[in-house]
């Protein structure tokens, strides 16, 4: 997968309407080169602060700084240059990239490049250091008439000083433009320095340039190469296509779209991907905080906006990472260039909120659980269907390779005839947890306590392994904290196909106990602790796992927030390559549907006293009498 970028200065001059037509085109970063008519380097105090802003609010972020340092004269003062450079530097941190675009100087006209090699060595060299300091990457760009117009001298300068802070912004074009072929020529001396890529393409000979894949610029191998590579760098459209081909550092709109529309042909033609899902997180609390970190991390996912109702908490999460933040949701909704929502606000408000995005046509993801009546469940997964959008619900441990195995081993018959299957979630909350927020253990806004808010992912595997269930009959109680919902419970499962099972959950077990799935049949068991397999045994099979040593595993059980990242990336990946291929996510609306359904079980069994038989009404709702 690889980052789009382009450079904006090449659509017009005016910064906003840069970012407005990158947005049309699903352009999602920029290379800032030239703002307003102004040069990166040169705009004022106010120019930055209204460039970050304007950059925050049309959700696009920074790919490099498309400095022009080192496109002057070798035999310039080096002093100027580096002050320059330390611009540049400034300029990185405040727009929030590591990356700044250079040059390796002009040459006299007809004189020896390796002349002025050690000249441009120390001049590079010295930049380096400072990038070193600064935790900067700079990307040595070739061109035509600059020492490193030809490849061997860019693999000269990348190699001399072989740092990790100094890399190649590779530009087939330009090779073009100095009479080499940048695959066949280019690419094998600099391969292993590749961290940028700009895309125009040229005609050998006559400079002109074309769109790409129409010149000698070898777009299509190059992309063929970085795709081998694994590259998943950023890609900067800069094609030069004003004046009907002639060579400029303009386009405009229509020329620059009809770049991008053609690359996107390569790309497509290649199989690599680089369409990302524009998100924004609902709700700024710890698990929003969480979803939105994520969600940055998610190649497929590109996150730029916030919303919560107190103004303060979104405002305070989308300044550190560089997003939009909105209080009034129909406002952030309204947004055309928004694709898709997650949904982190309190279980009560999830149907609610969700509702709302998707009837805006905004696809959904929503946390656990789902929603803490089964009418607003269904609600939500009949607005999905008339809405022609996507719903996931998390449930982030059926990404878990151990899991995972231990699924397809039952459906396969491995295990043989199930017999038993057992779910135990025996946490600690402190009371100060649940007076951290109004809503917290409380029928109408959690919905449930042990259960619902902390048990549902051990009792979703468990359901998903062994089968829908048929029958409940549980026991629960508020033993140890002043809430209205239950800290301990018990449920006695049978299982659709025969076999029986056994729920354990509380949030009052002190220090806080792994999370522990037990799954048994004739032929075979596996325990999962803390999504770690610490039990195996097939007949038959010599795998074997058993006493495996683990780290700490009760961090989760004593915080909420010490869990493993991995799962929920796996999942948005998921999410978003489901919007791409127009599919079902791994865990639809029906699916989180199930686990809320047996814990409303659970619970009404713990009221009665009696076993409950599934499945329940679909009017069925919690135990609190006034939440319908």
């Amino acid at each position: 997968m690889i980052r789009l970028s382009g450079f904006g200065d090449e659509i017009t001059s005016d910064f906003e309407g840069q970012l407005r037509h990158l947005v049309e085109m699903k352009i999602n970063f920029i290379e800032l080169r030239g703002l307003w008519g102004t040069g990166i380097l040169e705009l004022s105090a106010e120019q930055q602060e209204r460039a970050r802003s304007a950059l925050r609010q049309y959700g696009i972020k920074v790919a490099a700084i498309g400095s022009p340092i080192g496109k002057v004269p070798v035999t310039d003062p080096a002093e100027k240059e580096i002050g320059r450079f330390r611009i540049a530097v400034e300029r990185a941190r405040y727009f929030g990239t590591p990356n700044i675009r250079v040059f390796s100087f002009y040459l006299p006209k007809g004189e020896d490049p390796q002349k002025y090699r050690q000249d441009v060595l120390d001049r590079i060299r010295a930049m380096v250091e400072i990038a070193e300091k600064e935790g900067i990457v700079m990307m040595l760009e070739n061109e035509a008439d600059l020492y490193g117009e030809k490849a061997v001298y860019c693999a000269d300068l990348l190699n001399t000083i072989d740092s990790p802070h100094l890399k190649m912004a590779f530009d087939p074009a330009n090779f073009v433009c100095a009479g080499q072929h940048p695959v066949e020529e280019c690419l094998p001396l600099v391969r292993r320095h590749i961290a940028h890529v700009h895309i125009k393409d040229a005609r050998l000979g006559s400079k002109e340039m074309t769109l790409a894949g129409e010149g000698d610029g070898q777009i299509p191998e190059l992309i063929r190469a970085l795709k081998e590579d694994g590259y998943s760098g950023f890609i900067t459209m800069e094609p030069h296509l004003a004046e009907a081909g002639r060579s400029s550092g303009f386009s405009g709109p229509e020329l620059f779209a009809k770049a991008v529309q053609s690359f996107c042909k390569i790309l497509d033609a290649e199989g690599l991907e680089y369409r990302q899902i524009r998100t924004a997180i609902i709700g700024t609390g710890n698990i929003g905080a969480f979803h939105a970190r994520a969600t940055l991390s998610v190649h497929e996912t590109h996150l730029i906006a916030v919303c919560d109702a107190v103004r303060a908490s979104a405002e305070k999460l989308a300044a550190e990472l560089n997003v939009a933040a909105y209080s009034d949701l129909g406002e952030m909704l309204a947004r055309k260039d928004l694709d898709a929502v997650h949904v982190c606000t309190p279980s009560g408000l999830h149907g609610d909120n969700s509702i709302a995005a998707m009837k805006a046509g905004k696809h959904v993801l929503c946390e656990k659980p789902m929603e803490i009546t089964l009418e607003r469940a269904d609600a939500m997964i009949d607005t999905a269907r008339k809405a022609g959008v996507k719903l996931g619900i998390i449930s982030q441990h059926r990404f878990n390779p151990n899991i995972r195995k231990v699924k397809e081993a039952v459906e396969s018959g491995r295990f043989g005839v199930m017999v038993l299957g057992d779910a135990s979630i025996k946490w600690y909350r402190p009371q100060s947890y649940y007076d951290s927020g109004a809503w917290r253990g409380t029928w109408e806004m959690d919905g449930g306590g042990c259960l619902m808010n902390q048990g549902i992912h051990y009792i979703d595997m468990l359901q998903w392994i062994m089968g829908p269930v048929n029958r409940v009959f549980a026991r629960t109680n508020t033993r140890a904290r002043n809430i209205e919902v239950e800290d301990i419970a018990i449920a006695s499962l049978e299982f659709e196909n025969g076999a029986f099972g056994n729920i354990m959950g509380s949030t009052c077990i002190y220090p806080g106990m792994p999370e522990r799935l037990e799954i048994h049949g004739t032929k075979g068991s596996a325990v999962v602790e803390k999504s770690e397999l610490t039990f195996w045994e097939v007949e038959g099979e010599e795998e074997k796992i058993a006493g495996i040593e683990k780290k700490d595993s009760t961090a989760a059980a004593r915080d909420p927030m010490k869990i493993d990242a991995s799962g929920h990336q796996a999942q948005i990946r998921d999410f978003a390559r489901a919007i791409f291929e127009n599919r079902d996510p791994a865990i639809p609306g029906r699916e989180g549907r199930r686990p809320l359904e047996i814990i409303l079980a659970v619970y009404e069994s713990g009221k009665s006293g009696r076993e409950v038989s599934l499945p329940l009404p679909t009017s069925f709702g919690s135990p609190n009498p006034d939440i319908i």
